[in-house]
């Protein structure tokens, strides 16, 4: 299913160069989500000043002016709570610098335990193809607080409590 939305997208024959680009770009992201032995792959996909918000939760993972530290070190604990995560690509439009992308994800725990979900996000690129605004909309789940979630989470989840009002 991934390959045939991606694959219809990109041979569209009124796309630009920028967004044949970023078309790209989005894949390379979804591949790097998956792999957990480069995690810092992933996170250097995205702009040193970005913006990563999830708008059902009014949350911010990292803020224009910010440092988005905690949500790097945040995406690095997940390599310690799990063995396997992994996205494909359901549709996806390019338009100028954004992507708009829908996401079917699986992830599987270090215990072995396995869910599947989905999400949509609207990714924006810079000139050189970094991601300078990640605006996720998954479940909607309450705020995060540094006592809920795995010990892994509390440092992020108290840093990330400074950006968010």
């Amino acid at each position: 299913m991934s390959e045939n939305a991606y694959e219809a997208a990109i041979s569209t024959p009124s796309l630009t160069d920028e967004e044949r680009r970023n078309l790209e770009l989005t894949k390379a992201w979804s591949e790097a989500y998956g792999d957990l032995d480069n995690i810092e792959h992933f996170c250097n996909l995205y702009a040193d000043s970005t913006e990563i918000y999830t708008p059902l939760q009014d949350w911010y993972w990292a803020k224009h002016g910010h440092s988005r530290q905690a949500w790097q070190e945040g995406e690095i604990a997940i390599t310690e709570l799990f063995s396997h995560r992994k996205e494909e690509i359901v549709s996806i439009l390019a338009h100028g610098d954004s992507v708009a992308v829908h996401m079917a994800v699986e992830i599987t725990t270090k215990e072995g335990q396995s869910r599947q979900g989905a999400f949509a996000a609207f990714l924006k690129f810079d000139s050189n193809g970094k991601i300078v605004s990640d605006h996720s909309f998954i479940g909607r789940h309450p705020r995060p607080t540094p006592d809920q979630g795995p010990p892994a989470y509390k440092a992020m989840i108290e840093k990330l409590q400074e950006i968010n009002p």
